[in-house]
C-alpha cells in the first residue's frame, strides 16, 4: 500500500472517531467529512469503469447531503432553533447520508457498480457519524421522534420490496442495507443502536469477505445470517430492538412494519443463499466455517443468557 493510500485509510478511520467523540457541532461535522474525503480516493482506485461512475454518484449525493446537514445541524445544535423546518431538513439530510427512506434512492445503484471492498467501506464506517447525530437529535428533541420512527418503518419496508426485485447480489446487499438502516434508526429512538450496528458490520464484513474469496457456501450462510433468523446473531440484534421498543411503550404500528419487512426480506435472502449453495463446487475451508460458527455462536449464548 502506498503512503497516500495509507493516509486516506487513516483519515477514514480517524474521521468518524473524532466525529463521535467531540461535543462541538463544527468538529463533529468536520470529522465526518474527513472520513468521507478519505474514502473517495480509495473508491476511485478500482480499474472498473462502473466502479468509478458509482463512486462519483456517491460523492455527489453525499456532498449535497453534507451541505444541508451542516446548515440545519448548526441551527439545531449551536443556536438550538429546532423548529419544524430545520428539524425536517436535518432528518432528511441524515436520511440522504444513511440511505434511509426517502433518501434511499442512490443505495442499490451505487452498490451495484462497486467491488466488494468498496461495498464494505460505503456500507460500514461512514454510517457511524450520521447515526450518532440522529441519536443525539432524538434524545434532545423527543417531540420529533415520531417523524424519525415513521421514516425508519418505511425504510425497512422499502428495503424489503427493493430486495425482492433484485437479481444481482450487490444490489441485493444494497437493498438489505436499507432495511437494516431502518432497524438501526428505530434503535436511535428506543435504544440498541450501537449493538445492532456492531453486529451488522461484523456480519457484513464476513459476508463480503467470503463473496470476494468466491467461497459460495460460506457466503450463502453469511447472507442467511443477515436475515435475522435464529440462531444467527442478527436475530439477537433485532430481538434487542424489539425488546427495547416494548419497554419504551412503542405503538404496535412501529413494530409491525419492521417485523413484516423481516418476513418479506427472508424471501430474497433465501433465494440468494440457495443460489450460492447450489453453485458451490467444494466444501469451504476450515477458517471460513470457524469464523461463521464463532460469530453466530455468540448469538446463541446471548439469547440463552
Amino acid at each position: 500500500m502506498s503512503a497516500s493510500n495509507l493516509l486516506f485509510l487513516v483519515m477514514l478511520i480517524l474521521g468518524p472517531l473524532v466525529s463521535v467523540s467531540s461535543s462541538s457541532w463544527p468538529l463533529c461535522w468536520a470529522g465526518m467529512e474527513v472520513g468521507f474525503l478519505g474514502l473517495i480516493p480509495l473508491l476511485l482506485l478500482g480499474s472498473v469503469t462502473s466502479s468509478k461512475e458509482a463512486s462519483l454518484k456517491y460523492f455527489c449525493v453525499q456532498a449535497l447531503a453534507s451541505v444541508f446537514l451542516f446548515l440545519t445541524g448548526g441551527v439545531i445544535f449551536i443556536f438550538h432553533g429546532a423548529n419544524i423546518f430545520y428539524a425536517l431538513g436535518f432528518i432528511l439530510s441524515v436520511s440522504l447520508k444513511l440511505g434511509l427512506f426517502p433518501g434511499h434512492f442512490w443505495v442499490t445503484s451505487v452498490i451495484f457498480g462497486m467491488d466488494w471492498v468498496s461495498c464494505c467501506l460505503v456500507l460500514g464506517p461512514l454510517k457511524i457519524p450520521p447515526f450518532a447525530f440522529l441519536s443525539s437529535f432524538s434524545e434532545t428533541y423527543p417531540e420529533y421522534a415520531l417523524g424519525v420512527l415513521v421514516l425508519a418503518s418505511l425504510s425497512a419496508m422499502m428495503g424489503a420490496f427493493l430486495g425482492n426485485n433484485q437479481t444481482n447480489v450487490r444490489a441485493m446487499i444494497g437493498a438489505s442495507s436499507i432495511t437494516h438502516t431502518g432497524w438501526m434508526t428505530l434503535g436511535c429512538v428506543f435504544g440498541g443502536l450501537w449493538s445492532y450496528l456492531a453486529i451488522y458490520l461484523v456480519v457484513l464484513f464476513l459476508g463480503l469477505l467470503f463473496l470476494w474469496q468466491k467461497d459460495n457456501l460460506a457466503g450463502a450462510l453469511s447472507i442467511l445470517s443477515m436475515s435475522g433468523l435464529p440462531p444467527f446473531i442478527m436475530f439477537v440484534a433485532k430481538l434487542t430492538i424489539v425488546a427495547n421498543s416494548l419497554n419504551y411503550g412503542a405503538s404496535f404500528l412501529f413494530l409491525s412494519l419492521p417485523l413484516l419487512s423481516a418476513v418479506l426480506s427472508l424471501i430474497f435472502y433465501l433465494k440468494f443463499s440457495y443460489s450460492f449453495y447450489l453453485n458451490e463446487k467444494s466444501f469451504p475451508g476450515k477458517a471460513s466455517i470457524f469464523a461463521l460458527g464463532a460469530v453466530n455462536l455468540l448469538g446463541v449464548i446471548w439469547v440463552i443468557l
